[in-house]
């Protein structure tokens, strides 16, 4: 059987000999775990997980932070898998993959309709609670987990090095004017005192929303999806508010009372969140999948940097 994703595709041999050469057994059962398109996901004998980097990254693996991550997770004691495998010699298959143990549990988004309001406000509080725990870790660097190309002495250095990659590729492809860009280096340039308010690099997950917190029965059983965690500022981490209210109605502010019941937020909290709303949003015009996407993106960045000029 053939499994294909987006680009991505896998057979049974192929996983057969995965499974073989790691001397896991054999591949009796085969479905795909969530709804990953850029790192497309199976699991395997209801007992792993196997990810696939559907990027086709160049350079250092992306899993290698994603590992790196888990190991730090795991001496905290927040939940996560445990990684078994990670394969980027492309010997097999012309991907990296990682093999994880699996952990019981669906996608918290994807049963929220589901739960009782009682669930989803101890769900939420404790994704909170989760988050500010994991933002206590203190990392040995800013920037990426992986790779020495994307190692930075400040946060500030690092923030500006993702907008003017992001901004660069965005001006190339017609998405954003170059006036625009200017805009936003301004902005940051403006804010600079912020960024460099940030000593330590706290373990941030960049990435973190309720489609990537797995649940059983309204309680959290593990944080995925870690290949784009890095050392920054633990504000970063609330990039996509407005997207788990939007999806989640009424987690927003159970997710702040349980972060804030471990971890005070800091008295600007709702500048550094915008100045990462903005640059989030220009990530969400590169990878944008049409043109009107792009456009509605665009449209909140502009938002987020309009609002930055005024306070």
């Amino acid at each position: 059987m053939k499994y294909e994703r987006a680009g991505f595709q896998i057979d049974n041999a192929a996983l057969g000999h995965i499974w073989a050469a790691h001397d896991l057994g054999n591949v009796k059962d085969v479905e795909w775990a969530g709804k990953g398109i850029n790192n497309p996901a199976l699991t395997i004998n209801d007992k792993h997980v196997v990810r696939f980097d559907g990027i086709i990254n160049e350079g250092v693996s992306r899993f290698y932070g994603e590992q790196s991550a888990y190991a730090y997770l795991k001496k905290a004691g927040i939940p996560c898998p445990e990684v078994v495998v990670l394969d980027d010699s492309k010997t097999l298959v012309p991907y990296d993959y990682m093999i994880m143990t699996r952990v019981k549990g669906t996608p918290l988004l994807d049963e929220w309709a589901g739960l009782s309001n009682e669930q989803r406000q101890d769900a939420s509080q404790e994704a909170g609670r989760l988050l500010a725990l994991m933002h206590n870790i203190i990392l040995p660097h800013f920037g990426r987990l992986y790779g020495t190309e994307r190692i930075f002495d400040t946060w500030f250095a690092y923030i500006m090095d993702k907008f003017q990659r992001d901004g660069q590729a965005s001006i190339n492809e017609g998405l954003i004017s170059q006036a625009l860009y200017d805009r936003m280096q301004r902005t940051l340039q403006d804010y600079r005192s912020t960024f460099d308010s940030v000593t330590k690099p706290h373990l941030v997950h960049w990435d973190y929303h309720f489609g990537n917190l797995l649940q059983q029965d309204g309680k959290i059983t593990a944080i995925l999806d870690f290949e784009w965690g890095l050392g920054g500022d633990p504000a970063h981490d609330f990039n996509r508010r407005s997207q788990w209210d939007e999806e989640c109605p009424g987690s927003l502010a159970w997710l702040y009372t349980g972060a804030t019941g471990v971890r005070a937020l800091e008295p600007d909290h709702e500048i550094r969140v915008s100045l990462y709303e903005m640059v989030w949003f220009l990530d969400c015009v590169v990878d944008a999948r049409d043109t009107d996407e792009a456009s509605g993106m665009r449209d909140q960045l502009i938002d987020r940097l309009a609002w930055l000029e005024n306070n």
